[in-house]
């Protein structure tokens, strides 16, 4: 089960079917977005196994062109466009259920952005990493039993943790 309330954070143990939920989202992307895909990834912590996350599906997709993002598209498949949301480069798409509850994030960029890159790099490596997914995800934990009714306090207590494991990535995978 997707979802979760705006502003809000819930936190649930590692689900195989997210994966299936990504197979069916990436389906529906490449089908609105079509020929201006270079590239899907899941991304954030439903894409980490074993990690507990918020059960909404991040999904990373690279476009060739901004200009033909289809918004329309998007929007008749039921995702609010939200724009850069602080993240230089980024179109963020968000589709809620109930007016406030969110299921999917979709963040579009184009070809060779920092962002995109940081997070693959981090999921991959905390894939590869067991011993750092478990601190990351008992990180969470603590964060989300302080702030669960303040997600912009949740995600500004990781950002420390997340800028680590992405040095210690771009160290091991040698990328600059």
């Amino acid at each position: 089960m997707l979802g979760v309330k705006r502003n809000h954070v819930t936190l649930t143990s590692f689900n195989d079917e997210w994966s299936a939920q990504y197979q069916i989202t990436k389906n529906e992307l490449l089908n609105i977005l079509s020929d201006n895909v270079i590239e899907i990834h899941h991304v954030g912590s439903t894409a980490i196994k074993g990690i507990v996350a918020k059960p909404i599906l991040d999904v990373a997709v690279v476009i060739k062109n901004e200009k033909s993002l289809n918004f329309d598209g998007m929007e008749s498949a039921d995702y609010e466009y939200c724009g850069e949301c602080g993240v230089i480069g980024r179109h963020l798409f968000v589709r809620r259920v109930n007016g406030d509850i969110s299921t999917h994030h979709i963040h579009c960029y184009l070809e060779n952005n920092e962002n995109y890159n940081q997070v693959i790099l981090f999921c991959k490596f905390l894939n590869e990493h067991t011993e750092y997914a478990k601190q990351y995800s008992e990180m969470k934990i603590k964060l989300a039993s302080n702030h669960s009714d303040d997600r912009v306090a949740y995600t500004d207590g990781k950002e420390n943790f997340i800028i680590q494991i992405i040095k210690k990535a771009k160290n091991e995978y040698q990328t600059e």
